[in-house]
């Protein structure tokens, strides 16, 4: 039931092994697009304590955030809307900033758990999952939805894009900012697939899923300082009358470019590998990332041969990973 697509149009293209678990990357063999085999459940990864990533303390996520309202001014021009809607909306810095292009203004996240129901800075906070909120009902009738780095998060975002042209104004703008796997596959960031993003879009992938559900595609930019080696951004709305069905996508070729990707990365690990093995001690590693264990993963090492790993935030001084044996220190507290 979380498929985006039916199982027997997919294919393993990767299976790496994973102590613990084992996972799959799956390419559906008539759209294209790529997903994770096994998801774990949303109501344990984003709570409050789990879920530890915020806008504000990312300064690419937060210049991304300056680069998502561009794209969206470009569109909407000196337009107003009635009733805003932020899904996945964080630590609420998007909804800051764009919460005067409307009368009203909610955020949707269960990482907002914790005020649920209240109103901060006049942004009205739903600490839920999107599927469990009834936009025609809870809030205003939203005519405009964004919704950043979110979609891939969701075990079906077919079903979401459907709850919105169901539950929305009939003219709501819907505006979604995604990791663009084409940019990841140009970049070779196979570090940048994980278990929190279930789903791998481009544009064919993300046009073939606004159609599925009834929509129409408007226009789309990309922001290629975005995370995940660049983001793809793309405005739709729900469709007023029949839209052609998308192209065929050459399916063979796509994947022997994606395979012939993962090679070139792994090649590239295991270079990098061998390098941080022979490196003269003392080493220091820069930049304590929330998935630097999947980095470990892939360099097939711990970090333990680290001194420390440094960090420019002074709220991670002294903090270590469950799962790499390595601990963080602020800059400034290391001479040089």
């Amino acid at each position: 039931s979380s498929d985006l697509f039916p199982s027997h149009d997919k294919v393993c293209i990767y299976k790496p092994f994973i102590d613990g678990y084992d996972q799959e990357l799956l390419i559906c063999m008539e759209s294209g697009h790529v997903k994770l085999e096994n998801q774990l459940p949303p109501y344990i990864l984003y709570t409050e304590s789990e879920y530890v990533y915020r806008t504000a303390g990312s300064f690419k996520s937060s210049s991304g955030v300056l680069f998502f309202e561009n794209f969206l001014k470009q569109i909407i021009g000196d337009y107003r809307f009635n009733s805003i809607v932020d899904v996945g909306g964080n630590d609420l810095s998007m909804a800051r900033l764009i919460k005067g292009y409307g009368c009203q203004c909610t955020v949707i996240d269960p990482v907002c758990s914790g005020i649920d129901g209240e109103i901060i800075d006049d942004i009205y906070v739903l600490g839920r999952l999107i599927e469990n909120v009834d936009l025609s009902v809870d809030i205003n009738r939203p005519d405009l939805v964004v919704c950043r780095h979110s979609l891939e998060h969701f075990a079906n975002p077919q079903e979401v894009v459907s709850q919105w042209f169901q539950q929305c104004h009939a003219d709501c703008l819907y505006v979604v900012e995604v990791p663009c796997f084409d940019s990841l596959l140009e970049s070779l960031r196979f570090d940048a697939i994980f278990h929190q993003h279930y789903h791998y879009f481009d544009l064919s992938s993300l046009k073939r899923l606004i159609w599925d559900c009834g929509g129409e595609y408007l226009t789309h930019t990309y922001n290629y300082q975005g995370s995940c080696g660049g983001a793809l951004l793309v405005a739709f709305r729900k469709a007023k009358s029949g839209q052609p069905s998308p192209p065929p996508i050459d399916i063979e070729s796509r994947i022997r470019y994606i395979k012939s990707r993962i090679s070139l990365y792994t090649q590239q690990m295991e270079v990098m590998s061998q390098l941080l093995n022979n490196l003269p001690q003392p080493i220091y590693g820069y930049g304590a990332g929330l998935m630097l264990a999947t980095l470990a993963y892939h360099l097939k090492t711990d970090f333990s041969n680290l001194v420390c790993v440094l960090d420019d935030d002074p709220s991670k001084d002294g903090m270590t990973y469950e799962n790499v044996p390595v601990t963080v220190q602020w800059t400034t507290k290391v001479a040089p």
